[in-house]
């Protein structure tokens, strides 16, 4: 077995069969000291007529607990015969280190031709430390892209088993790469590599990859939950007696969005009461109300090891209108499933880009050009005619769901009077959230986005400009101008009793609530004056083609309906997020009683607590709820380490899969400069002036917007998300829903410049 040493060593060393290390010359730095001359003359006669590379390797830059990748500079593509270059560049390489020790040493490398892929191998994922095969590459002759941390390279991640292979393109590189981890015994590795055109794989550095002591209780493989789940995933892509579609697929942000709004790995509560709240029924009792398919019998959301995906299947058959043509039901699936497929970075942007759920002024046309092959003339007009029903449905159902919403508000007031024991109190608010709070919310977010589609089709086809649309947002009075206002007139019991229930994370007990935590939410802020718009007026310039669509009586009405659809729409949100509240506030004090900690409460499922209100066992109650704390904290602890792509496909995506740059969703009309801070939901900062960067954002982190924050970044969400709607209202410079691959790449940074504009973004240092 072969021992890691320097890396020039190491390369030195090894005798490969299944790859070449490009020709080397090892120089000690004593001697090349005491005789340049000869150090040039030998390095040109070594590689005559080549360009070479001239990297460090110093004594303390890997070893066998500590890896200083990065740490010294290298220099490419000098030429061989090109003395005084050559000079220069060792100069700075030995300054580079403070220190030099006896016997340390650099070495010369020929630089490799013709490449097709470049990058580095690990053999961990270096999120959650699982074993696999962790290809960073980058498509192109820049060998130095990948190290660099530059941006369009790609990753593809595998985990080794017996039914799928790695992508065709890398095998021969898995083959040379197997090679080397057998000769050094199976230890964690970066390599460094090039393919050239005619795939010869040259491996350029080895390093020991050094794994954190905190980290090696995630090292576990997650190989045998891989199989199980490829199971799973096999029957449930079979075609299903009661949906259109021959088979399915799986993303975590269509539709009601969880990754964005519980994260890809929420704890038990939040999960549950995600799904008790919304994803299990309210969500297709809503949709039916509203003209669309009758899907009651299927939840919407399902869990791979605590990571909660959208069956796209299910969600596609969702939005088809109710008693629509079956024959033109089929075809439309099958579109919209082949598409997906297709384009599955738009799974934040289905109802965008894919889906028809509702009739603006470009559907028709829309319709046409994507579907011209794949229905007749007839069955376009069946389908079109169909969506503008749902327009008019919209219409008058928008009303009764605000009606609900003020029940709600009632209902809250009630059971929070009430003397019910705390149980009891968590059993009605919960099913008074669902039919009074989340599910007129659905109904109003569904009108929501139908103004929105109808602004954006204005604003396509030049009816409207830019700045219109973004005037008329920012006019609409929504919780966020709400909150602005309030904060600078209501005294601080006014203000948190009217938006104190408001948390980072709605769904989660553990974070505290604006009340709870008000003085670093609020705290140290200049009551700054916020100065609006003015008021728009569009029904001059939407006239025209509102006698096209056929739809709304004058431009009023359709005016009417969109401002207080989208008002309606974040006030219904903000109403039933106190439900949420109120649910933690009773669970916190029935905890208390039988010593239950906060912490511990956020690992209950919501239906360990429904069914204590509804049945009485001979188990000891609470001692079980408290062993089912402990069975549900060790099942999350678990599941954090099975990492699963955002989309899933078939159960190959499973074994191996790419990430990649997202499709980017760019908010406003502006551009700016910036430094980049981090959000830390632990640690709230008093001043957020410059570009924030955050996972996931719900209405609880709408204080932000009173911290001076430049611009925002998220990692998920779409234009329909919460963030995208603020951003909008507020003409903030965003870039919504970049992606996990974006997001680790920008905050990197510590300056950006975002374009809005030409849609760019730019790293400044």
């Amino acid at each position: 077995m072969y021992k890691l040493k320097s890396k020039a060593q190491t390369l030195a060393s090894l005798n490969l069969k299944k790859s070449v290390i490009p020709k080397l010359y090892l120089i000690d730095i004593d001697k090349y000291k005491k005789n340049k001359k000869k150090c040039f003359n030998k390095i040109s006669k070594l590689f005559k007529f080549s360009k070479i590379a001239i990297r460090s390797s110093f004594e303390s830059e890997d070893t066998s607990s500590t890896s200083n990748a990065g740490k010294y500079v290298s220099f490419l593509n000098i030429e061989s015969n090109n003395f005084d270059k050559i000079e220069q560049c060792i100069n700075k390489l030995i300054k580079s280190k403070k220190k030099i020790k006896k016997k340390e040493h650099f070495f010369v490398q020929k630089m490799v031709y013709k490449v097709k892929y470049s990058g580095v191998i690990l053999t961990r994922d270096l999120e959650n430390y699982s074993k696999c095969i962790n290809i960073n590459y980058h498509k192109g002759s820049k060998t130095e892209t990948v190290t660099s941390g530059k941006r369009n390279t790609k990753q593809l991640i595998y985990f080794e088993n017996s039914n799928y292979k790695i992508a065709k393109k890398f095998k021969r590189l898995y083959f040379a790469v197997k090679e080397i981890i057998n000769k050094f015994n199976n230890i964690d590795l970066d390599i460094e590599f090039a393919i050239t055109t005619n795939d010869k794989i040259n491996i350029l550095q080895i390093r020991k990859l050094i794994i954190p002591k905190k980290a090696k209780l995630k090292i576990n493989a997650p190989k045998k939950y891989l199989d199980k789940l490829s199971k799973k995933i096999d029957k449930l892509k079979l075609k299903h007696y009661g949906l259109y579609g021959d088979t399915t697929y799986f993303g975590n942000m269509p539709d009601w969005n969880p990754a964005e709004i519980i994260g890809t790995k929420p704890k038990p509560l939040a999960l549950s009461l995600y799904q008790e709240l919304i994803t299990d029924h309210v969500w297709s009792k809503n949709r039916l109300a509203y003209g669309y398919e009758d899907l009651s019998q299927f939840h919407l959301m399902t869990t791979f090891f605590g990571t909660p995906f959208v069956d796209v299947r299910i969600d596609f058959n969702s939005w088809l209108p109710k008693n629509l043509d079956k024959k033109i039901s089929k075809k439309i699936i099958k579109y919209y499933l082949d598409k997906f497929k297709k384009n599955n970075s738009l799974q934040d942007k289905i109802e965008f880009e894919i889906l028809f759920t509702c009739a603006s002024f470009t559907t028709l046309n829309r319709i046409k050009k994507n579907l011209k092959n794949i229905l007749t003339s007839r069955e376009i007009y069946i389908f079109y005619k169909s969506l503008k029903n749902l327009n008019k449905i919209a219409l008058y159902k928008k009303n009764e769901d605000i009606n609900l919403i003020s029940q709600l508000i009632k209902k809250q007031s009630l059971i929070k009077k009430s003397k019910l024991y705390e149980i009891d109190k968590i059993y009605w608010l919960v099913e008074d959230c669902k039919k009074y709070g989340t599910l007129p919310f659905a109904g109003l977010a569904r009108c929501g986005f139908i103004a929105i589609e109808i602004l954006n089709s204005l604003k396509n086809l030049n009816h409207i400009t830019e700045k219109d649309k973004s005037n008329f947002l920012s006019n609409v009075n929504t919780v966020l101008i709400e909150i602005k206002k309030d904060y600078l007139k209501l005294s601080k019991v006014s203000f948190l009793e009217k938006y104190g229930h408001l948390r980072p994370g709605t769904y989660e007990i553990d974070v505290p609530n604006y009340r709870e935590n008000y003085k670093k939410y609020f705290n140290n802020q200049k009551k700054q004056i916020h100065f609006f718009p003015k008021k728009v007026n569009i029904s001059n310039k939407i006239k025209k083609p509102l006698k096209k669509i056929g739809i709304y009586k004058n431009p009023n009405e359709l005016i009417k309906f969109m401002r207080e659809s989208i008002a309606q729409r974040e006030y219904s949100k903000f109403i039933f997020s106190k439900s949420i509240d109120l649910i933690f506030e009773n669970l916190i004090k029935f905890g208390r009683k039988y010593n239950i900690t906060r912490d511990e409460l956020s690992y209950v499922k919501i239906s360990n607590i429904l069914d204590i209100y509804f049945n009485l066992s001979n188990y000891e109650t609470i001692k079980n709820l408290k062993k089912q704390i402990i069975e549900n904290k060790k099942e999350y602890l678990l599941n954090q380490k099975i990492k699963l792509p955002d989309v899933i496909l078939s159960s190959k995506d499973l074994f191996c899969y790419e990430k990649k740059y997202d499709k980017i969703n760019f908010i406003s009309d502006k551009i700016i400069s910036s430094k980049i801070i981090k959000f830390n939901k632990k640690k709230i900062l008093t001043n957020y002036k410059g570009i924030v960067l955050i996972e996931n954002a719900d209405p609880g982190y709408d204080f932000l917007f009173n911290k001076n924050i430049k611009g925002l970044i998220t990692k998920y969400g779409g234009l329909n998300s919460h963030m995208a709607i603020r951003c909008a209202e507020m003409n903030l410079p965003a870039l919504i829903g970049v992606g996990e691959k974006n997001y680790n790449n920008l905050i990197q940074s510590k300056t950006l410049k975002i374009d809005c504009v030409s849609k760019k973004i730019e790293k400044i240092n």
